[in-house]
C-alpha cells in the first residue's frame, strides 16, 4: 500500500523531465530518456548515476489475479505472463505492446485494488566477481574449510540441488559430463540449451566446474560432486528474466540458489523474491540463495545491490590466512569471508583460473551441499553458523596455542 501511495503522490505532481514515476522499496524513483537521443529506450534513473534500458514490458505484483482477469484490467495490455508465485502474491509480466503506452498503464494498474507494485521491466548492467588477481595456486578453500576431511563422512553432496544463475555453462567438460543435471533453461533462447554463447561466456562454467568438478585424477576436484545441478542461463538482465531465473529454481526445488554476481540496482522484486525462498524454501528451513559480495574494495551500505539483502547468503573474499582481501567489498550485510584468491578453475574447453568474490560464493555454495547431504535438516540460519564457525576454527588454527 505505501508504494502505491508514492506512486499516486508521485503522478500528481510530476517531476519535471520524469517521464515514468514509480516505487521501489519504499522510495519514489523516475526515469528520464537519456540526453542522446539516438539510444532509444534508454532512460537515466533520478538520483543515482545508472542508465538503464526499458521495453515494452512492465512487471506487476497482484493478489487474487489470473493472467486472464489481469489482461482484461486494461485495453493497452497485449499480454500477460507468470513470473513468479508467492503464497500472498503473484509477478506478472505485463506487455502492452508501445513502450510510449508505459506511463499510462502503470498509472491505471495502480489504482486497481490488489495490486500493490507496479515497475517498468529495467535491464540493467550486472556485476559478475571473478577478479584477476596473481597466478594460480592449489584450491586453499579446500583446506580452509575442511572440505577432504568432510568428503569420506558425507555423500559428497549427493541429494541436494544446487541451482546456478551465470551465463552458459560446458557441460561437455571432462569434468562435468557426469553431473546429474535435473533441469537446465536459457531464459534468451527459452530453450533447455545453456551452452556458453561466446568466448567470454565463461564464468558459469568456473561456478559449476568449482561445485561439481570430478574426482577423476585430472584437473580440479569439485567441492561437492554428487549434487544435482539446476543450470539456469540468464546473459541479461531483465527484471522479468531475473524472476523467472530465481521461480525455475523455486520450482525445480533448489536447496541452494548461486548468484555470483550482483546488480546495480536493487529493485524490490528481486528483493521479495529472495526473503521468499529465505523464509519458505526447503518446507521451510530455508533455501540459502548466495550473492557474491563484489570485487570493489568498498563498505556495502544502503540498498544498492542483492548484496546487501538481510536475507541473502553474502560472501565476501578472503586470502589463504582467512583475512578479508583488500579488493572484497565488506559492510554488515556480508556474512562471511571465503578463500576467493587466484585457484585453478574449469573453464570451456580446458581449464583456466578463477578468483574474486564469485569463487568465494561458488566454494560457499559448494560447502552448503556437502553439509546439506550429511545432514539435511539443517536450517538457513544453521548452515550460515556451520560456516562462519569453520572458517573461525581456521583462523584460530593458524595462530596457533596461546603462549
Amino acid at each position: 500500500m505505501r508504494s502505491l501511495l508514492l506512486l499516486l503522490v508521485m503522478f500528481s505532481a510530476p517531476v519535471m523531465g520524469c517521464e515514468l514515476p514509480f516505487p521501489n522499496l519504499g522510495k519514489a524513483w523516475c526515469l528520464a530518456p537519456a540526453a542522446n537521443d539516438s539510444q532509444a529506450g534508454v532512460y537515466r534513473v533520478s538520483g543515482k548515476d545508472l542508465l538503464v534500458r526499458l521495453s515494452d514490458r512492465l512487471i506487476v505484483r497482484a493478489n487474487g489475479f489470473t493472467r486472464e482477469s489481469l489482461q482484461a484490467l486494461d485495453s493497452r495490455i497485449e499480454a500477460v505472463s507468470e513470473l513468479y508465485l508467492m503464497d500472498a502474491a503473484a509477478y506478472y509480466s505485463v506487455s502492452v505492446g508501445i513502450r510510449d503506452r508505459l506511463p499510462v498503464v502503470i498509472r491505471s494498474l495502480s489504482e486497481v485494488q490488489g495490486i500493490s507494485l507496479v515497475q517498468p521491466d529495467i535491464l540493467q548492467l550486472r556485476e559478475k566477481h571473478a577478479a584477476d588477481v596473481s597466478t594460480p595456486t592449489p584450491p586453499t578453500y579446500l583446506t580452509q574449510l575442511g572440505i577432504p576431511e568432510l568428503w569420506p563422512a558425507t555423500p559428497q553432496g549427493r541429494g541436494v540441488r544446487v541451482a546456478v544463475i551465470d551465463d552458459g555453462f560446458d557441460l561437455e567438460h571432462e569434468e562435468l559430463t557426469h553431473t546429474q543435471v535435473i533441469f537446465s533453461y536459457d531464459t534468451a533462447s527459452r530453450s533447455q540449451d545453456v551452452s556458453p554463447g561466446g568466448e567470454g561466456d565463461s564464468h558459469g562454467t568456473k561456478v559449476a566446474g568449482t561445485v561439481f568438478a570430478a574426482h577423476n585424477g585430472v584437473g580440479i576436484d569439485g567441492i561437492a560432486p554428487q549434487a544435482s545441478l539446476i543450470a539456469i542461463r540468464q546473459p541479461d538482465t531483465w527484471t522479468s528474466d531475473t524472476l523467472l531465473s530465481f521461480y525455475l529454481s523455486k520450482l525445480s526445488q533448489a536447496d541452494i540458489v548461486n548468484a555470483s554476481w550482483r546488480s546495480e540496482w536493487l529493485l524490490e522484486p528481486v528483493a521479495d523474491i529472495v526473503a521468499d525462498l529465505a523464509q519458505n524454501g526447503r518446507r521451510g528451513k530455508g533455501s540459502a540463495v548466495v550473492f557474491s559480495a563484489g570485487n570493489n574494495g568498498m563498505e556495502l551500505t544502503g540498498e544498492d545491490s542483492e548484496a546487501q539483502l538481510q536475507a541473502a547468503v553474502v560472501i565476501g573474499a578472503a586470502n589463504g590466512q582467512g583475512q578479508r582481501t583488500r579488493f572484497s567489498n565488506y559492510g554488515q550485510s556480508v556474512d562471511a569471508y571465503v578463500y576467493g584468491k587466484a585457484a585453478p578453475a574449469v573453464v570451456p574447453g580446458g581449464y583456466g583460473r578463477f578468483s574474486g568474490t564469485s569463487l568465494s560464493a561458488a566454494v560457499a555454495s559448494g560447502y552448503f551441499a556437502l553439509l546439506l547431504s550429511q545432514d539435511p535438516s539443517l536450517t538457513l540460519h544453521q548452515l550460515v553458523a556451520r560456516l562462519q564457525q569453520r572458517l573461525s576454527l581456521y583462523q584460530s588454527s593458524l595462530q596457533g596455542p596461546e603462549s
